[in-house]
């Protein structure tokens, strides 16, 4: 929230010089008047000013009065209040499955597209000050987006992921713990972020095994929540040779992750299963968040540029309406 404060606001009483000089301007009008009605000849009087400037100097002086109450204001040092957060709440690495695998259709409309769904809905439900990465991986590992608190480019990355062969997930896993990083010295019994893996099946290639990459996100105190997308029937078509393949998703293998590193495993990718696994991340992040800091912003510029603008209109209008009258 941004509020607008003076840094020194016992100067705005020099308001009560305008003021003083709009009384004076006002008494000046009425003494005016009196020396017009006292002039009775009026033949004269249309000789000798055949265009009075009428309205128009009440316009010159009122920009001169209000630029002399803005410059006050600008004596008084505007500026702006606004709370910031000193660092994020902690990052969530989303790991995305990416392999052949996600094409079956025991999902509907498919696991790949069921998935993209239900990582654009978790991404939604994501705090603003909670960093959010996507890696992606088949046979090789993508880090696609950095962690960042611009959750847009992530949801933007997601809806563009296609499919490749094998499934490295343990090089995924490792690949997504590096990025968080090992708890901070300050904090050494909170993890600095969580893993999110969609997947919907076993590591197939890469350096390491499922296991190994849970190890690396354990060594590093990084809860993994592992949500399976597809069922014990799911199968694909080779595109070489047309053989059905059968894919069912290993459950287990998800499980052992999620008790090795301290998360959970959610066997069906419902909306309520998503909400589930991101109250549990939200709490375990909660230590990351510093105590806001207030930023002051000085505004004083501004005001000084709409007095010298005003006070410009004033001189421009008095050059132009007032010309012989001065």
């Amino acid at each position: 929230m941004i509020a607008l404060t003076f840094l020194a606001p016992g100067r705005i009483w020099f308001l009560l010089v305008v003021a003083l000089l709009a009384a004076a301007y006002i008494a000046m009008q009425f003494a005016r008047r009196k020396h017009v009605v006292s002039f009775t000849n009026i033949d004269l009087l249309d000789q000798l000013a055949p265009s009075r400037p009428g309205w128009r100097r009440h316009v010159v002086a009122g920009c001169y009065l209000v630029a002399a109450a803005v410059g006050v204001f600008a004596l008084a040092q505007p500026a702006e209040r606004s709370l910031q957060q000193t660092e994020s709440g902690g990052q969530i690495e989303l790991v995305f499955d990416v392999s052949l695998s996600m094409e079956a259709t025991d999902v509907d409309p498919n696991r790949l597209d069921a998935a993209k769904q239900a990582a654009l809905d978790f991404v939604d439900q994501v705090d603003d000050n909670i960093e959010v990465g996507l890696i992606s991986f088949n046979g090789n590992v993508s880090a696609r987006v950095a962690p960042t608190l611009n959750h847009a480019s992530v949801s933007q990355e997601i809806e563009a992921l296609e499919l490749g062969e094998g499934t490295a997930i343990g090089d995924a896993l490792a690949v997504a713990a590096d990025i968080i990083g090992p708890p901070t010295d300050e904090e050494p019994d909170e993890p600095a972020g969580a893993i999110v893996l969609l997947t919907d099946g076993q590591t197939t290639q890469g350096d390491l095994t499922t296991a190994e990459g849970a190890e690396v996100a354990a060594a590093n105190k990084i809860p993994v929540y592992g949500i399976a997308f597809g069922t014990l029937d799911g199968t694909v078509t080779d595109p070489y040779s047309g053989d059905i393949i059968p894919v069912p998703v290993n459950y287990d293998e998800l499980g052992n992750v999620a008790e090795v590193t301290g998360g959970a495993s959610y066997e069906a990718p419902t909306a309520d299963a998503l909400e589930e696994a991101y109250a549990e991340i939200s709490d375990n992040l909660n230590a990351g968040v510093g105590d806001p800091i207030e930023v002051v912003t000085e505004q004083t510029w501004k005001f000084v540029a709409a007095a010298l603008l005003l006070a410009a209109i004033g001189w421009l209008l008095g050059l132009w309406w007032l010309r012989g009258l001065l």
